[in-house]
């Protein structure tokens, strides 16, 4: 075999190296939804959209209505429609009502609960929190005639907002989104974790949906389990720790 030969020969393994590495690379899940809970909006995800678009993830956040969970629903499938390929959805809260529904989508490959709920299919969020009650209570809600609600301030700080600082809780409970109560009175359809892996971050220290209750509905569901001590608020209180668990959803699926 002559020098040039030898040269093309080892060119040419070369390029399938560096082939089957971009393949393996482009297996790994680059796009990524996160979806809000009620009464906020997608501003709560900041800090972890900076850190994960820094690592070149694909990112992109709900902006859902809180009108009805089906409007709710429709927001975040307009948003998976438009992906370019296979995708996470991560839902916070409320949200996790959300991204167990949109999540039977064939392009969603894995699901991330943020302090969430994680329902079966026939249950609601009213009916989680009843079934272990946290200190979150309706006598902390304004209820306007359309059935919007909001938070009481005083509520929201103690309860939704603990582990924020002073300042970020006064402003999310001062900018608060009115969500419908019939968002909590909603039965899921659909129960995606069932047939897709799933991660669950616990709030050890959540007092709006009780820690003891997002343990169970992740046992129940065989959710990589990533407990957090803090409050309810874990994408603005700890989104290093979040965006981390995010990432390594987003290598382990396929």
């Amino acid at each position: 075999m002559n020098n040039l030969q030898t040269l093309l020969m080892s060119s040419a393994m070369a390029v399938g190296v560096v082939t089957a590495q971009s393949g393996s690379a482009r297996a790994d899940v680059n796009n990524i939804v996160l979806v809000h809970g009620a009464n906020v909006d997608g501003s709560t995800w900041r800090d972890v959209y900076d850190r994960l678009t820094a690592d070149d993830y694909k990112i992109s956040v709900v902006q859902m209505p809180l009108t009805s969970t089906e409007d709710d629903i429709a927001a975040a499938q307009r948003i998976v429609d438009v992906q370019d390929g296979p995708m996470l959805l991560v839902g916070h809260s409320y949200g996790g009502v959300v991204i167990s529904e949109v999540g039977v989508d064939p392009d969603v490959r894995g699901l991330v609960y943020v302090a969430a709920f994680q329902p079966e299919a026939g249950e609601s969020g009213g009916g989680l929190l009843a079934s272990s009650p946290g200190e979150f209570s309706s006598q902390m809600l304004t209820v306007f005639e359309d059935g919007h609600y909001l938070i009481q301030e005083d509520a929201f700080l103690s309860v939704v907002g603990n582990g924020l600082s002073d300042e970020d809780a006064i402003f999310v409970a001062r900018s608060q989104a009115a969500s419908n109560s019939a968002i909590l009175e909603y039965e899921t359809q659909s129960a995606a974790w069932t047939e897709k892996p799933s991660w669950s971050i616990i709030a050890t220290l959540d007092r709006t949906i009780a820690p003891d209750l997002q343990r169970q509905m992740s046992e129940r569901a065989g959710s990589t389990v990533v407990d957090i001590e803090n409050g309810h608020m874990l994408p603005m209180t700890n989104p290093d720790d979040v965006a981390n668990v995010i990432r390594q959803a987003a290598e382990e699926v396929e």
